[in-house]
């Protein structure tokens, strides 16, 4: 499955690599289904993919027709994450879709994940480049870079998906995926307890959040508290009396209070 913002050029990609004709414009969401295609890699060897429709913030409760999104991911092995070049701050739209990843279903963030850099034929995009390859790889993600629009390492980057596919867990009862998905319990849910001079959030939502946040990038920070707001954890400090300055625990991160 490609997944990624909007426009990040996963519909081009997609073009790029197979025969599928999927509409491609400069603006979000130009992709309102999933897109198939089959990309042959050579006279034995092929793979399909589906371009999932870019996700934006608040996917997971439905914004923008992103539940209906993310349930089409269930459904694939292997993730593809391009990510565009040009963006403002690639780090935060990374983080942004592993989020609404993880709060939609645990194990899709559990995939196993090919980042890709789009647009590397771009000069600005190949400034870039090292810094975020290395801070990705750090992470533990295997990461390339290609451009949708030259064609340059596409093959490539199709090869390393075939490759790890083959090692990817199998799908178990896939047509059950999506009318079957049913949550023992909400995700969202957290608690706050008193902890020495602040407060302890616990909370799977949260936690899997803080985790997947760039606390290094400033975007990734707000995306973080624009989550927090969402979720109710930031008016719950609130009603607990939270003061300016006092600590706020979320698994091993310790953030101090702003208001």
């Amino acid at each position: 499955g490609i997944v990624g913002v909007p426009n990040a050029g996963k519909s081009s990609f997609l073009a790029a690599v197979t025969n599928a004709n999927p509409k491609i414009a400069d603006y979000p969401f130009t992709t309102i289904e999933p897109n198939l295609g089959v990309a042959n890699l050579d006279e034995d060897t092929s793979i399909i993919l589906a371009d999932i429709p870019g996700l934006i913030e608040g996917a997971h409760e439905g914004v923008g027709l992103g539940d209906g999104f993310l349930k089409h991911i269930q459904r694939t092995r292997v993730l593809i994450h391009v990510l565009n070049g040009m963006a403002e701050d690639i780090t935060a739209d990374f983080t942004q879709i592993n989020s609404e990843l993880a709060l939609f279903d645990p194990a899709l963030a559990k995939k196993p994940q090919l980042v890709v850099l789009n647009k590397i034929d771009l000069p600005d995009v190949q400034e870039k480049w090292p810094t975020l390859k290395k801070a990705l790889t750090k992470k533990g993600y295997t990461v390339m870079s290609m451009s949708a629009v030259t064609h340059d390492n596409l093959k490539a980057v199709l090869w390393k998906a075939h490759e790890i596919l083959q090692t990817a867990p199998e799908l178990e009862v896939v047509e059950a995926l999506i009318p079957l998905y049913k949550p023992e319990k909400d995700a969202r849910d957290f608690v706050i307890l008193r902890e020495g001079e602040g407060f302890r959030v616990n909370g799977a939502a949260i936690e899997r959040a803080a985790e997947m946040t760039y606390w290094e990038h400033d975007g990734s920070v707000r995306r973080f508290h624009r989550l927090m707001v969402t979720l109710g954890v930031d008016e719950a400090l609130r009603k607990e009396g939270i003061e300016e300055g006092e600590t706020v625990y979320i698994k091993d991160y310790e953030l101090e209070w702003q208001d």
